[in-house]
C-alpha cells in the first residue's frame, strides 16, 4: 500500500518538474529567439497589452479648435503573436479624440526567408532615421521634433507596403534595411491646416515610395556604444503643369537622412547612472516645372540623463528650414524635460518649450506628460 501511495506522488512531482522545464524553456525561447514575442503570450492568445497617454497643456494656445488643457491623449492598444516557428504578427490600434480608431501599425514578420533576409508586411513606421520608429507616446517628449513633424507629420512615416532587412556576415555590424510602400499624403501642421510641402504627396493610387537604409552599431568600451545611420527615401510629390493646356507632369521628391545615437550605461550603476544622446538631419529635395529643385533642411539634437534611479532631466533642438519660403530665416526651438519614473512602467514628465518660427512670431508652451501601460508590451527598436 505504502508503495502504490507513493506512486502517484512520484508521478505528480515528476509531471510537476516536467512542466517547468518546459515553462522555462518556452521563456527561455520567448526571451531570446529571433521570433521573440512577451512572454504573457502563448499558443492560443496573443500577448494584450495597453498604452494610454495622458497630457496637459499651458502656455500660447495656438491649437486648432477644440483643444482642450487636459485631454487623454491616445490609447494604444498592442496585440501580439507568433503565428508559427517561421513568423509573428503585430498589431497596434491607437484610440485617440482627433482620428477615432485607427490602425498604427499592422504587420507579419518573416524571420526564416532566404540568404539570412527578414522580411515585413503591412502597415509599419518605416526605417527613416531612428526618431521615426518610435510610436508618439513612448518617445521623452510631449510633442515631436519640429524638423520630424514637417517633414513626416506627427504622427511619423508609416505607410503601407513591404520591407527586407540584411545583417551583412561581415566581422562587424552592417544592417541594411529596403522598403517599398504606398506614398502617404501630406500632414496637418498645428493649426489644423494642411502643409503643402509636406515631404511627399501622391497624385494617383498607385504612387510608390521607395526607401533605403543602412546603420552600424559599435561598442566604445564597457560602459559606450554609438550607432550610425544613413537614409533615404524617394516618393511622388503631386502634378506640375506648366500652364492650362499642357499635360499634368508626375513630380518626385527626395529625403535624405543622416543620424548617430549614443549611448552611455555603466554596468556597476546602470539603474542609477545612464546618458543618451541622439542627433538626426534631413535634406528634402522636391522637383518643380521648368527651375531647380526646392530643397529645404531640417535637423533636431536631444540628450536624457538619468541622474538618479527614478529620474531623468533632458533637452532637445529643433531646427528646420521656412515652409516653402527660403528666404527667410529657419524656425528654431528649444524643449526641455524633467521626468519622474516610479517604475518601467508609468512616468510622469513636466515640460517646457520655447520656438521662434519662420514669421517672426514666438510661442511658449508647458506640459504634463504621463503614460502607464499594462500587460506584456514589446520590446522597443534599439
Amino acid at each position: 500500500m505504502r508503495q502504490a501511495t507513493r506512486a502517484p506522488a512520484a508521478l505528480v512531482l515528476l509531471l510537476a518538474a516536467f512542466g517547468g522545464a518546459v515553462g522555462r524553456a518556452d521563456a527561455q525561447t520567448q526571451d531570446t529567439g529571433t521570433s521573440s514575442v512577451p512572454a504573457g503570450a502563448n499558443l492560443l492568445n496573443p500577448a494584450v497589452s495597453v498604452i494610454g497617454w495622458f497630457q496637459a497643456e499651458a502656455g500660447d494656445q495656438n491649437l486648432e479648435a477644440g483643444s482642450t488643457a487636459f485631454e487623454l491623449r491616445e490609447a494604444e492598444l498592442g496585440l501580439q503573436a507568433n503565428v508559427d516557428p517561421y513568423s509573428r504578427a503585430d498589431f497596434f490600434i491607437s484610440f485617440n479624440p482627433e482620428d477615432g480608431v485607427d490602425v498604427e501599425e499592422g504587420y507579419i514578420n518573416f524571420f526564416s526567408l532566404p540568404a539570412g533576409l527578414t522580411a515585413k508586411l503591412g502597415k509599419f513606421r518605416s526605417n527613416f532615421g531612428k526618431f521615426n520608429r518610435t510610436h508618439p507616446p513612448e518617445t521623452p517628449f510631449a510633442d515631436r521634433p519640429l524638423a520630424a513633424e514637417r517633414f513626416f507629420g506627427e504622427e511619423g512615416l508609416a505607410p503601407t507596403g513591404a520591407s527586407a532587412s540584411w545583417l551583412a556576415p561581415l566581422p562587424f555590424y552592417l544592417n541594411l534595411d529596403a522598403e517599398v510602400t504606398t506614398t502617404p499624403s501630406s500632414h496637418d501642421d498645428e493649426e489644423g491646416v494642411t502643409a503643402p510641402p509636406a515631404a511627399f504627396e501622391p497624385y494617383r493610387g498607385k504612387d510608390l515610395l521607395y526607401l533605403g537604409r543602412v546603420s552600424t552599431f559599435a561598442d566604445l568600451g564597457e560602459a559606450m556604444n554609438v550607432t550610425l545611420g544613413g537614409s533615404f527615401a524617394n516618393g511622388a510629390n503631386g502634378v506640375g503643369q506648366a500652364d492650362s493646356t499642357s499635360p499634368e507632369e508626375a513630380l518626385r521628391a527626395t529625403v535624405l537622412g543622416a543620424d548617430a545615437t549614443f549611448r552611455w550605461k555603466d554596468p556597476r550603476r546602470s539603474i542609477y547612472r545612464s546618458l543618451m544622446a541622439q542627433v538626426e538631419w534631413m535634406e528634402r529635395s522636391a522637383e518643380t516645372l521648368g527651375g531647380p529643385d526646392e530643397v529645404r533642411h531640417g535637423a533636431f539634437a536631444w540628450v536624457d540623463f538619468q541622474f538618479a534611479r527614478r529620474w531623468h532631466v533632458g533637452a532637445r533642438y529643433d531646427w528646420a528650414d521656412a515652409l516653402g519660403v527660403p528666404e527667410q530665416d529657419p524656425a528654431t526651438g528649444v524643449l526641455g524635460f524633467l521626468t519622474f519614473t516610479p517604475s518601467e512602467f508609468s512616468l510622469i514628465s513636466v515640460q517646457g518649450r520655447s520656438r521662434d518660427l519662420e514669421d517672426g512670431t514666438s510661442e511658449t508652451r508647458w506640459f504634463l506628460k504621463t503614460t502607464f501601460n499594462i500587460g506584456p508590451h514589446g520590446q522597443h527598436p534599439f
